[in-house]
């Protein structure tokens, strides 16, 4: 009798979940009343299910992550998010969740092959064409970085990352040009962006466009006064034009803002002075010397 009454109260849950799935109190309810009736997979199963038609409910997914080898009821949990996601494509919880599995219990190069996978069978999806963005650009491979953030451009124009992105895998591969006409579109789609402008800087320093690259320095500077990177190279640029004067105030404004930056600029300016086999820049490395702390 007592089995017969677990199993009336379980099914009463699960009705009760179908119509409110977020309700956290009644996913405790299941999961005990499961427990004691010692049908735990019945619970897992029943989780799954829900995930499957509503890949953002977050009580069916704590209980579903909390499984596992050592668990009664093991799930692999890669296999099911994929799976998710495959039902499920445009749903950025899913990939969130399949992006959590992958670097607890599987690997990047499968995740890229499964991304690779899902942006054949859906050229609109926007999803899996960012994370396979980050993984190009984190190694390296700028062909498939620049075909990959053009797809997203064309379904997504104002996307500025993907232009600055555009933009870094045309400067890696020497095409200054490309990159800086990226670079400007990223910044008129977000003036504020703080990346796009030290990276068009950059563009110009190697262009040695030294007067351009200090504006976009200063842009980013004054959009973020305590990142170090675009002090450094400004103070580059100023040496590069023979403003000694000014780069000795960037020097000194580094300082006394960032102390933490005086080792990365001296070399810096060390490289360049015996790159350039001049003393030009010898009283600069004096003044920073002086003011290191």
């Amino acid at each position: 009798m007592q089995h017969y009454l677990l199993n009336w109260q379980i099914q009463r849950c699960q009705k009760a979940i179908n119509r409110n799935p977020e309700k956290q109190s009644s996913w405790w309810k299941l999961n005990e009343l499961c427990a004691r009736a010692g049908s735990q997979g019945e619970f897992i199963t029943f989780c799954q299910q829900i995930i499957r038609s509503r890949p953002g409910n977050r009580p069916a997914w704590s209980f579903v992550e909390q499984t596992g080898e050592g668990n009664e009821c093991p799930v692999d949990l890669v296999a099911f998010t994929k799976q998710v996601v495959r039902l499920n494509p445009f749903d950025d919880s899913a990939w969130q969740h399949l992006d959590s599995a992958y670097a607890e219990r599987g690997n990047e190069l499968e995740l890229i092959s499964f991304c690779q996978e899902i942006a054949k069978m859906h050229s609109d999806n926007l999803l899996t064409r960012a994370r396979l963005a980050t993984f190009y650009k984190k190694h390296a491979k700028y062909a498939d970085l620049i075909a990959v953030c053009q797809e997203i451009i064309q379904l997504r124009p104002d996307d500025a990352q993907a232009w600055c992105n555009l933009g870094d895998s045309h400067a890696a591969r020497n095409r200054f040009d490309e990159a800086v006409a990226a670079y400007e579109e990223a910044l008129k789609r977000k003036p504020n962006y703080v990346v796009a402008w030290n990276n068009l800087g950059n563009v110009h320093h190697l262009q040695g466009r030294y007067e351009e690259a200090v504006r976009a320095y200063e842009k980013a500077i004054a959009l973020n006064r305590d990142d170090a990177t675009p002090w450094v190279w400004l103070c580059m640029a100023y040496v590069e034009m023979g403003e000694h004067k000014k780069a000795e105030e960037a020097v000194l404004k580094v300082q006394k803002r960032l102390p933490l930056v005086a080792n990365m600029l001296n070399e810096e300016l060390g490289r360049l002075e015996n790159a350039r086999g001049s003393e030009d820049v010898h009283p600069i490395i004096s003044r920073l010397t002086r003011v290191s702390p």
